[in-house]
């Protein structure tokens, strides 16, 4: 009875934890996102600072700096081919908007045709939902850009940190758990290293091959922006189900904008993305990335969404990487290694499920034949008295 009492109690405290946590995660992610991001980019470029300091023999803080410039270096990189394809897209945008005020005419008109809504109606429901949430768009787009702006400052400070206090973090680690538990504690520590070192190369290596395919398709159907596009696809294609419909979606605005031919640029771009994507999920997802991530599409799909409501965009684009850590710990851990069975994609081979009658019927003769010690036993009946014969 009362091992029964502290496996509830057990429970109960696991629950309220994850509820904790949940909340922290919700009222906290503007926080946690840049510590996350930082955590996850300084593991990657770990082995960096390790090769200044133990081949080139550079002093701990010198080889830290130099680490997370390169780290700044690349990023800034990459942030500049995105501007200049970003300045060209500008530059033309008095010619979008007189396409885009086109394409919108049309199709104002085929809804009209279509569903008899006239044009001065749809014109009216557009200005009245625009009006409604205006000054909160607004307020909410500066809100983004200035977040934005203190992450571009917080992430290479935390980089820089991680990287310092690495030694510190880890002896924490190991003082949190009893001495005959350090090795298993080091076994994780490893796993998770491991995991996301070579999840985020797979992943760095997957954005490279889809932009480059999309790229090159664009350029082929003659879509303008099409190494814009390329790379916006490609980055999209980080939050896995939902960022490809959203890329989908700019790129023929995009491309609508440029060729007013709805057939001639939307079923292009939704063609050479389509096939792009069919290369990536049946052949650079499981080589690349999902031999390194061994998750699941629910739990994927799952903690994409979870990801997203506790924290947004942000939350979405971590999920994976996070729910990949989850997973490395619930493996490790014996009570918690049916939760890392379940985010993993191992099935099993056959899976022999008995029948409610079978399960009783077994339990049954299981009692009859082994009965509990506490359970009375049944006293055997009493033989009827023979009749008096009759004389």
């Amino acid at each position: 009875m009362e091992d029964t009492q502290v496996n509830y109690q057990k429970r109960i405290f696991n629950i309220l934890l994850l509820v904790v946590i949940a909340a922290i995660v919700y009222l906290g992610s503007d926080i946690l996102f840049p510590v996350v991001l930082a955590f996850i980019f300084g593991v990657l470029i770990r082995p960096i600072d390790s090769f200044l300091q133990k081949k080139w023999h550079f002093p701990k803080l010198l080889s830290v700096i130099i680490t997370v410039t390169i780290a700044i270096v690349i990023f800034a990189g990459v942030m500049f081919l995105l501007g200049l394809q970003l300045k060209d897209f500008f530059s033309d945008l008095p010619t979008l908007e007189k396409n885009m005020t086109k394409v919108i005419h049309d199709l104002a008109d085929w809804i009209n045709k279509t569903f008899g809504v006239t044009n001065l109606k749809q014109e009216k429901i557009v200005k009245e939902n625009f009006m409604k949430g205006g000054n909160m768009v607004s307020m909410e787009s500066f809100g983004n850009i200035t977040g934005a702006l203190v992450n571009f400052i917080l992430v290479p400070l935390y980089l820089f940190l991680f990287l310092f206090y690495r030694e510190l973090l880890l002896g924490f680690l190991m003082r949190l758990v009893p001495t005959k538990s350090a090795e298993r504690m080091q076994i994780i520590v490893n796993d998770i290293k491991v995991i996301i070192r070579m999840y985020i190369l797979g992943l760095l290596l997957e954005i490279a091959i889809v932009a480059a395919l999309t790229t090159l398709g664009l350029w082929i159907i003659g879509v303008k922006y099409a190494l814009f596009l390329g790379l916006l696809v490609a980055l999209l294609n980080l939050i896995p189900y939902v960022g490809i419909l959203v890329a989908n979606l700019l790129s023929c605005l995009i491309s609508l904008s440029n060729n007013p031919d709805i057939q001639q640029s939307v079923l292009g771009v939704l063609i050479v993305i389509g096939v792009v994507q069919l290369i990536d999920n049946n052949i650079l997802l499981p080589r690349i990335v999902g031999s390194k991530v061994r998750i699941n599409a629910l739990a994927s799909i799952l903690s994409v969404i979870v990801g997203g409501a506790l924290a947004g965009v942000p939350g979405m684009f971590l999920a994976i990487p996070i729910t990949a850590i989850l997973k490395v710990v619930f493996d490790a851990v014996p009570n918690l290694e049916p939760y890392g069975y379940l985010l993993g994609d191992e099935m099993p081979k056959a899976l022999f499920w008995t029948k409610k009658k079978e399960v009783t019927n077994k339990i049954v003769k299981e009692q009859i034949k082994n009965p509990h010690p506490d359970q009375p036993k049944a006293s055997p009946k009493a033989k009827p008295k023979p009749k008096p014969k009759s004389e």
